[in-house]
């Protein structure tokens, strides 16, 4: 990790008297940035379209912000603790009801099956950029050419 944030290990003790401070700090600041780009995106009133965009958002932090990418591991390995995957899932399934309501949604896809699907997509998102990263490349799956397949399923007609 200190290689990919270009820290001397000196320089992460100094500031952090212990790896509990350390991956609270990590959490706090990742999901923060996190939490910025789902309140980035302006209502359209087309769910789905606003679903890509948030999707995309935090799809290009996992894949080229080491912080981000380091603060959803440790979160997800019981390392840290923040509120940003539920406030994430929810918003999925706000924007998914709402395309459901509007007819936007195929009629045999449930809102909450969207969420999971999403989930799921950025599960993969995530460790596919965990790979690459030591590797010194980008992620080798295009993130956006993925959601728009996975998109087709999702959607009542073709964007």
């Amino acid at each position: 990790m200190c290689r990919e944030a270009n820290v001397t290990l000196g320089a992460v003790t100094f500031h952090f008297r212990s790896k509990a401070a350390l991956a609270s700090a990590v959490v706090e600041e990742g999901t923060g940035e996190l939490r910025g780009l789902g309140t980035a995106g302006p209502a359209t009133g087309r769910p789905l379209h606003e679903l890509t965009s948030l999707v995309l958002r935090v799809a290009t932090a996992l894949q080229t912000t080491v912080l981000t990418r380091a603060a959803v591991r440790l979160v997800e390995e019981g390392h840290g603790c923040s509120g940003w995957p539920g406030d994430f899932r929810a918003q999925v399934l706000r924007l998914a009801e709402e395309a459901a309501a509007t007819g936007d949604l195929a009629a045999d896809v449930r809102p909450a099956t969207a969420v999971h699907v999403v989930l799921h997509v950025m599960e993969g998102v995530a460790a596919n950029a965990r790979r690459a990263a030591p590797r010194g490349g980008p992620p080798v799956a295009d993130v956006e050419e993925i959601w728009y397949a996975v998109l087709g399923g999702l959607a009542a007609d073709a964007l």
